[in-house]
């Protein structure tokens, strides 16, 4: 990856999370489901390869399944990006990988529901 900020992308990816979980919280399902795509969509631009990417990948597609529902429980996406992050412990490749799953996954675990 080069000369990649490695810290700052991974705060960055972290934050996005604490603000997709924010609204889903606090919106409908659709506005929630395009915060969720714009930071899967961030991540993949952010990361070409690694967990961020695949990371960003999983929170479009999961996304695309929340915009169909009338509405869903925050500890139903809570489980669903848990399901993610598990996912990724599988392939992550790097310190820096697992690094980051580790930080998404104190998100979601420390977000209070």
């Amino acid at each position: 990856m080069g000369d990649t900020d490695w810290a700052n992308l991974s705060a960055r990816i972290v934050q996005g999370l604490t603000t997709t979980l924010d609204a889903v919280k606090q919106l409908d399902t659709q506005e929630a489901a395009v915060v969720m795509k714009l930071l899967g969509k961030t991540c993949t631009k952010m990361m070409k390869e690694g967990s961020g990417h695949q990371f960003g990948i999983a929170m479009i597609e999961t996304s695309e399944k929340m915009a169909m529902k009338d509405s869903l429980a925050l500890d139903d996406v809570a489980k669903m990006i848990m399901g993610i992050i598990g996912k990724l412990y599988l392939s992550v490749k790097s310190d820096d990988d697992v690094k980051l799953v580790m930080q998404l996954e104190e998100v979601v675990k420390n977000y209070p529901i």
